[in-house]
């Protein structure tokens, strides 16, 4: 750019001084043509020889012609100097201008081209560097997705290897189931498959919610065998849903008639003696289901909620920690381990386990309830109206009834979100 400016500088000082180097030229040409007039006229004097008197005012006049002559050859010749240095001095200047407007005319495009390059080499650069940011993200990209594929089958792969597992053993108790009793009654190995098609019949039943059909499957196979542990227990599990907790009771009863060491049958027995607010012999049932299996997580975590009814809270934190122990993933388990250090007064601790909870379950309504209660208690009325937002947003009908009578939330009842929540 200041190449071009340059040049463009010079050719306007050439265009300023044409004018007057074109006058200076016809000013010459002038002068010149003069100078051979004046030449000519004295070379060729108009004399008269013939009168001396006329010849003395001849001289006289030649004399005051000729000194008129120098005064104005000298004036030429001054003319002529300062014309012949002006023209000497325009000529040099032109002559000048020319060279340096031929000497850029030649750089110019050996700088423009080298310009040029210049800028093709940074844009070339550029290029290059957009190209391996972009096959570096997309490398990046690549790798993160096979990873997250990677991590999704082995999920899978785990979740496959559980489901079988889940197949096998219930595969296992069927078989166990039959061979328990068809060496009492081989004669009868006939009706002992037609009363399992009648319990498979049931279960399918269950999982579908149709537990008054399924119940009268399990009625059916029990009729034909009377002593299946595993009947008897999975009819008490529908018994329970449907709130027949003293039937489910005597179901399960039944089922321990037949196999003592049943754990699952005694932690089921203890769940509905908890709705029945026997706290104490479901305690019992709990530890019997634990002398069986000790590493059983829900027998653990339901045994903590009996002795936290009858506030035993410390108790009930040290049972709920055996079930996290077992089961860190447990969510049921850190959310009952959070109300037991709530009534203990460790509230720090207590919304730790809520924490915990929620991430594990992050539709964990009881959770975020239970944690804006914590977070009352303590008189942090931000936090607490967060985490009762949180679980109004999931289950807005429970929690607004219960946080209307909640004696926790008496420290925050006057202040207005919590009015517009509750409302």
């Amino acid at each position: 750019m200041k190449i071009i400016n340059l040049v463009g500088f010079y050719y306007k000082q050439m265009l300023n001084r044409l004018p007057k180097l074109i006058y200076t030229l016809v000013l010459t040409l002038i002068l010149s043509i003069s100078e051979s007039a004046g030449y000519s006229q004295t070379k060729n004097p108009n004399i008269n020889n013939k009168n001396p008197l006329d010849k003395g005012i001849l001289i006289d006049s030649l004399l005051a012609q000729n000194q008129e002559q120098v005064e104005y050859f000298k004036l030429k010749e001054e003319i002529r100097d300062r014309v012949r240095e002006e023209v000497d001095y325009t000529f040099r200047h032109a002559t000048s201008l020319l060279s340096i407007f031929l000497i850029l005319l030649t750089l110019f495009p050996t700088s423009a081209a080298v310009w040029i390059w210049f800028l093709q080499t940074k844009l070339t650069n550029k290029i290059l560097s957009a190209e391996q940011e972009i096959d570096s993200f997309k490398h990046d990209t690549i790798s993160q997705l096979k990873k997250i594929v990677a991590e999704a089958q082995i999920i899978l792969n785990e979740l496959q290897q559980q489901t079988q597992k889940a197949d096998q053993t219930i595969e296992q108790l069927q078989k166990d189931t039959l061979i328990q009793y068809s060496a009492a009654k081989a004669d009868n190995s006939e009706q002992l498959m037609m009363a399992n098609d009648y319990a498979k019949r049931a279960d399918k039943f269950f999982l579908e919610g149709r537990l008054k059909e399924a119940i009268n499957s399990y009625n059916q196979a029990l009729k034909i065998y009377p002593e299946m542990a595993d009947v008897w227990n999975n009819r008490g599990v529908v018994l329970t849903r449907l709130k027949l907790y003293e039937d489910a009771i005597a179901s399960y009863d039944r089922s321990l008639q037949v196999r003592a060491d049943y754990a699952d049958a005694w932690n089921n027995r203890g769940v509905s003696l908890i709705e029945l607010q026997h706290y104490q012999e479901a305690i019992n049932s709990f530890e019997q289901a634990l002398k069986v299996k000790p590493d059983y997580a829900d027998a653990w975590n339901n045994r903590g909620v009996c002795l936290a009814k009858v506030q035993k809270y410390q108790e009930a934190v040290k049972s709920y920690n055996q079930a996290i122990a077992i089961k860190n993933d447990y969510s049921d388990a850190w959310n009952n381990r959070g109300v037991a250090l709530m009534k203990l007064g460790i509230y720090g601790e207590a919304i730790a386990c809520y924490d915990n909870a929620v991430k594990i379950k992050p539709d964990f309504f009881s959770a975020w309830y239970n944690q804006a209660r914590c977070y009352s208690l303590k008189g942090q009325v931000q936090a607490a109206v967060t985490s009762l937002n949180k679980a109004i947003s999931l289950n807005a009908d429970n929690c607004q009834k219960m946080a209307k009578n909640e004696p926790d939330f008496d420290e925050i009842r006057d202040n207005e979100l919590f009015k517009k929540l509750i409302n």
